[in-house]
């Protein structure tokens, strides 16, 4: 095995695994498909791989995170708003924050987004940019959103979709 592979190794961990090592220090960046929509369109489910690294620093508005929401199950959001030991959350395809968590909840930061041969830095200033004018656009989202499911039932309702 030559130099290059043994720096790829692959080990698999539960993100719970991983938030342990981040604890104590020796966690290495972790690389993550995401299972749902909410993220898009920056993230697209079964396209893309996330790269999150332990955070080592405050969270910024605009960062992309790792998160363990309250009923247990891990979510990666932007950061929305921020407060004295609180953060608030919105995935980039959501009508409505998350509830607001404590800052201990954050588990990661995420870096890197991978669609094919194409590489998003999330943590650039440029990307934090990016995702604070993308959540300055909410609402005009909620009504896209709003009109887009009031369009789907008045379709269903005329017998024109399922």
């Amino acid at each position: 095995m030559s130099l290059t592979e043994d720096a790829c190794e692959t080990r698999a961990l539960s993100i719970a695994q991983w938030h342990a090592l981040a604890g104590e220090g020796t966690a290495i960046p972790m690389r993550i498909p995401l299972d749902g929509d909410s993220m898009r369109p920056l993230i697209r489910r079964g396209r893309d791989m996330v790269t999150i690294v332990p955070l080592a620093r405050a969270a910024r508005r605009g960062d992309v995170v790792l998160f363990r929401a309250g009923d247990g199950r891990y979510v990666v959001h932007r950061v929305y708003r921020l407060a004295p030991g609180r953060v608030r959350t919105l995935g980039d395809h959501c009508a409505h924050p998350d509830p607001w968590m404590p800052e201990s909840r954050v588990l990661g930061l995420a870096v890197l987004a991978e669609r094919g041969a194409l590489r998003l830095k999330l943590d650039a200033p440029a990307a934090r940019a990016y995702g604070r004018a993308w959540m300055a656009l909410l609402p005009a989202r909620r009504m896209y959103l709003r009109g887009r499911s009031l369009a789907g039932r008045a379709l269903r309702k005329m017998g024109l979709r399922r």
